[in-house]
C-alpha cells in the first residue's frame, strides 16, 4: 500500500513539474508577445505623431503665414535672455545701448509719394475768357494776382506701330548694275518684330510673369491680332540668337572663386514629367552673374558636370547631390543656415509643447549668428573674419553641443532638424573661416523666387529644348537685375548686336550684363 502511494505521489509531482514547465514556457511566450505589442504600439504612436505633424504642417502651409521671421513666431529677433542652459557656454555679444536723438518732419494727414520729376510734362492752362475777366461791379479788367497748380498723373496705353522700310533700287543699264541701300538687320530673320517688340514680350513673360496667351489677349484688346504661337516663336528665336551670350556666361564659372547653387522643380509637358531648373550664381565682385540650367533629373551628375573645373567657395543647402563636388580638390563646401533654421521653425509650428520649447531655444541661438552678420554686413572681409572667430564660433559651439544632448524621434520635425544639424555640422561651421562668405544660400534662393512666381502663372514649359532657351533668357534678366542694369535697354541692345556677334565683330563676353558699359545703353 505504501509503495502504491509513493508511486502515485511521484506521478503527481511529475505532472506538476510538467504543468509548471508548460506555464513557464507560456509565460515566456506571452511576455515576448507583450514586448512585441509594446514595440508595435511604440512604432504606431510614432507614426501617428508623424502624421499629426504632417497634417499640422500641411494646414499651416495652406492657411497659415508663410513668414519664417522671428516676429511671425512671436519671438524677438535677437533675444539674449535665454535660460542658463542655453547661454552659459556663450560669451555675451556686446549689446551696449546708445540713445539717439534726432528730429524729423511731422507727418501730415495726407501725403503724395509719387515722384513726378522724371515724367514727361504737359501744361494745360484753364483761364477765364476775356469777358469773364471784366469786373461786374466797375466794368474794369481784373489783374492777375497768382495762380493755383495741381498735378495729375495720366496713363497713355502702349502703342504698336508699323515701320515700313523702303529701299529704292538704282540701275546702270550700260553696265548692267543694280544698287540699293543696305537694310537694317532684323534680330530674327524673316520676322516682322523689332528688337523693341521682342524684348517687351520676353520681359513680360520672364520678368513680369505674364503668359504668352494673356499677352496675345491684351494685344487683341488693343486691336492687334498676334497669336500666342507667334509670340512664342519670337521668344524662342530670341534665345537662339542670344545663345553666344549663354556660352560666354557658362565660361565664367571656372573663373569664379565664390559660387552658390540651388535647384527647383518645373513641369515639362513633353514628356509629361517633372524636371529641374538648376541655378548657379557667381558672387565675385565685378563678375556677378546668374545661370539657370534645365535638366530632367535631379541627379548629382548635373552639377558635377557643370561645375567641373571650378575651384573656390561653393555654398549650397544640405542636398546630397552636392556632396561629391565638395570633396573635389580646390572646392570648399559651405552650408546654409537659412535651411537649418527653417527646419526648427517648422518644428516650432507643429511639435508638441515640450519639443516646441526646444525648437525655440535653437532658433534663438541661430538668431545670434544672424545678429553678428548684421553687425558686420558692411565690414571688410578681414573684419568679418575676425568678428566671426571672436563671436560666431562660440555660438556655433553652443548650438552643436546642445544638439548632441537632444533625444528626439528621428522622424519628427524636431528630430529632422537635429539630424540636419549633425549631418551638416562641418559645412555649417565653415563660413566663419572665410571673410567673403555669406551665412546662408539666401541670395540664390531669392534668385529662384521670381522663377517660382512665374511658374504659378505659366504652369509648365513645352519641352526640354524650350526649357533650356527659357533658362537662358531668365539668366540674362536676373544677371541684369543683380548688376543694376536696365533689363529692357540691355535686351534691345543685345538683340541689335546678334549679327555682329555671329560675324565675330563683337566678343560676346563684353556684352554680358556684368561687363557691359552702362553708358552705351542710354
Amino acid at each position: 500500500m505504501l509503495l502504491q502511494t509513493d508511486s502515485k505521489n511521484k506521478t503527481d509531482v511529475s505532472k506538476l513539474k510538467s504543468v509548471i514547465a508548460t506555464l513557464q514556457t507560456n509565460n515566456v511566450n506571452l511576455q515576448a508577445n507583450v514586448d512585441a505589442l509594446q514595440e508595435q504600439l511604440k512604432k504606431s504612436l510614432e507614426k501617428i505623431n508623424w502624421f499629426e505633424e504632417q497634417l499640422k504642417l500641411g494646414r499651416h502651409r495652406q492657411f497659415g503665414k508663410q513668414s519664417e521671421t522671428s516676429h511671425s513666431l512671436k519671438l524677438p529677433l535677437f533675444d539674449d535672455n535665454e535660460s542658463d542652459e542655453v547661454t552659459e557656454t556663450i560669451t555675451p555679444i556686446d549689446d551696449e545701448m546708445e540713445k539717439v536723438n534726432y528730429s524729423r518732419r511731422k507727418k501730415k494727414g495726407s501725403q503724395r509719394n509719387i515722384d513726378t520729376s522724371k515724367l514727361p510734362r504737359e501744361t494745360i492752362i484753364h483761364d477765364l475768357s476775356p469777358e469773364e475777366k471784366m469786373c461786374a461791379c466797375c466794368d474794369k479788367e481784373m489783374q492777375k494776382i497768382g495762380e493755383d497748380k495741381s498735378e495729375k498723373v495720366d496713363y497713355i496705353p502702349a502703342q504698336l506701330k508699323v515701320i515700313e522700310h523702303i529701299t529704292p533700287k538704282y540701275a546702270c543699264k550700260p553696265c548692267d548694275t543694280i544698287l540699293m541701300a543696305k537694310k537694317p538687320e532684323s534680330p530674327i530673320q524673316k520676322s516682322m518684330a523689332t528688337a523693341n517688340l521682342i524684348a517687351d514680350v520676353v520681359i513680360k513673360k520672364y520678368d513680369e510673369h505674364l503668359p504668352l496667351y494673356r499677352q496675345s489677349k491684351i494685344l487683341a484688346r488693343d486691336g492687334v491680332d498676334i497669336s500666342d504661337n507667334t509670340l512664342g516663336n519670337w521668344v524662342m528665336g530670341a534665345a537662339e540668337v542670344l545663345a553666344p551670350l549663354g556660352e560666354a556666361l557658362w565660361k565664367q564659372i571656372v573663373l569664379s572663386k565664390y559660387m552658390q547653387a540651388d535647384e527647383t522643380r518645373v513641369k515639362i509637358l513633353k514628356p509629361d514629367k517633372k524636371g529641374f531648373m538648376w541655378v548657379y550664381q557667381g558672387l565675385d565682385p565685378g563678375n556677378r552673374f546668374v545661370m539657370f540650367e534645365f535638366n530632367l533629373t535631379r541627379a548629382a551628375s548635373v552639377p558635377e558636370n557643370r561645375l567641373k573645373g571650378f575651384s573656390g567657395l561653393l555654398q549650397t543647402d544640405g542636398y546630397s547631390g552636392y556632396t561629391n563636388i565638395g570633396k573635389q580638390e580646390g572646392v570648399i563646401h559651405l552650408g546654409c543656415w537659412d535651411h537649418a533654421r527653417r527646419k526648427f521653425v517648422e518644428a516650432d509650428k507643429v511639435c508638441a509643447l515640450k519639443e516646441q520649447g526646444t525648437a525655440v531655444q535653437f532658433i534663438k541661438l541661430i538668431n545670434k549668428l544672424y545678429k553678428v552678420e548684421q553687425e558686420i554686413k558692411h565690414a571688410s572681409n578681414e573684419a568679418r573674419y575676425q568678428a566671426r572667430q571672436e563671436k560666431s564660433k562660440l555660438i556655433l559651439d553652443a548650438i552643436f553641443d546642445k544638439a548632441k544632448t537632444i533625444n528626439a524621434l528621428p522622424k519628427s520635425k524636431l528630430g529632422d532638424a537635429i539630424t540636419y544639424l549633425k549631418n551638416n555640422e562641418a559645412h555649417l561651421r565653415r563660413y566663419i573661416d572665410h571673410g567673403p562668405a555669406h551665412i546662408s544660400n539666401c541670395l540664390t534662393e531669392n534668385i529662384i523666387r521670381p522663377f517660382a512666381v512665374g511658374r504659378r502663372n505659366w504652369l509648365f514649359v513645352g519641352n526640354e529644348d524650350s526649357a533650356n532657351k527659357s533658362a537662358l533668357l531668365v539668366s540674362l534678366i536676373q544677371t541684369c537685375r543683380i548688376n543694376k542694369i536696365n533689363v529692357r535697354k540691355y535686351l534691345v541692345y543685345a538683340l541689335n548686336q546678334v549679327h555682329a556677334m555671329r560675324r565675330g565683330e563683337i566678343d560676346p563676353t563684353m556684352l554680358l550684363p556684368q561687363f557691359i558699359n552702362p553708358e552705351i545703353l542710354n
